[in-house]
């Protein structure tokens, strides 16, 4: 929207001249306009805006003024342009006057030349952000629930059901494996293993009562892995009982290396390193007969 009005002055060469801009024409209430006002005279006088202030805005004039900027430039020999940059809060509804104001034209001197009162005759449009016969206001409506269609919950189901049974078959899978390997592995081989390496030990300076500590531990392994009965977690007499049941052969010389190992243990029994190294030979003999009976029977 550009408006221009001239005015002749008898006084100087370059007639002022005064041309007007407002972007945008149609706002929002509570946007902003920009009113640019671009004031051109005579090279020998000084233009000067009157008319706006920060007043506020009213029901007369519903603009709020925010900010405001003036550059002076010479556009050719002889002629001065005053550009006079307005931002404005706008307010109100429908079509709204655009302000008004004076330019007040001085000589060198700073005396007033001129005085011209400018009152744009166009008009600025203001859109209300809701209806303007609502009187109340709408009551709130509650948030919609998500409608999930039953294909896919049925999908999720049976999605969850399957990877469960898939996990449980890849578990079951494993403990086989882990079964078939222990069941390869000759339980008898790696205590008399152990009962070398210990001897070895004992030869080396181990106390006899580390020794004897150790001895529990294998025997207690080679009977669980052996006769497949809970061995390492069970008290002495709880594997004796289960041997009994078993008919296990040598019962009686095991029993005697695990109870000597639990005097050992809890009573502070103290055997020499003879004794220590007998019960190994005991504990070797006594796996040795009980692999011998596996591979009779």
């Amino acid at each position: 929207m550009v408006l221009s009005s001239s005015f002749s002055s008898a006084a100087e060469t370059v007639q002022p001249t005064i041309t007007v801009k407002v972007n945008p024409d149609t706002v929002l209430v509570g946007d902003r306009m920009h009113y640019t006002i671009r004031v051109r005279h005579s090279e020998q006088e000084v233009a000067s805006l009157e008319g706006f202030d920060r007043s506020g805005t009213s029901a007369e004039q519903p603009f709020e003024l925010i900010s405001r900027k003036h550059v002076a430039t010479t556009p050719f020999s002889g002629a001065a342009e005053d550009l006079f940059a307005f931002e404005f809060g706008v307010f109100g509804a429908g079509h709204q006057s655009i302000p008004s104001f004076t330019v007040v034209i001085r000589d060198t001197k700073g005396k007033i030349a001129q005085k011209i009162n400018y009152r744009p005759a166009t008009t600025l449009f203001v859109r209300a952000l809701t209806d303007s016969s609502m009187r109340e206001l709408r009551p709130i409506k509650p948030p919609l629930k998500p409608s999930i269609p039953s294909v896919l919950i049925m999908g999720l189901f049976f999605g969850a059901f399957g990877i469960a049974g898939m996990v449980l078959l890849l578990l079951f899978l494993l403990k086989r494996t882990v079964r078939n390997s222990a069941e390869r592995i000759d339980s008898g081989q790696v205590a008399q293993r152990k009962l070398k390496k210990l001897g070895s030990s004992l030869s080396a300076g181990m106390p006899p009562h580390e020794c004897y500590e150790e001895l529990s531990n294998i025997m207690r392994t080679f009977l669980e892995n052996h006769y497949r009965i809970s061995a390492l977690e069970a008290v002495t007499q709880e594997i004796e009982r289960d041997l009994k049941k078993l008919g296990v052969a040598g019962f009686e010389s095991i029993m005697n290396l695990l109870k000597q190992a639990d005097l050992v243990k809890f009573a502070d029994s103290r055997p020499d390193a003879e004794e220590s190294r007998q019960s190994l030979n005991k504990a070797s003999e006594v796996i040795r007969s009980a692999r011998s009976s596996k591979a009779e029977g």
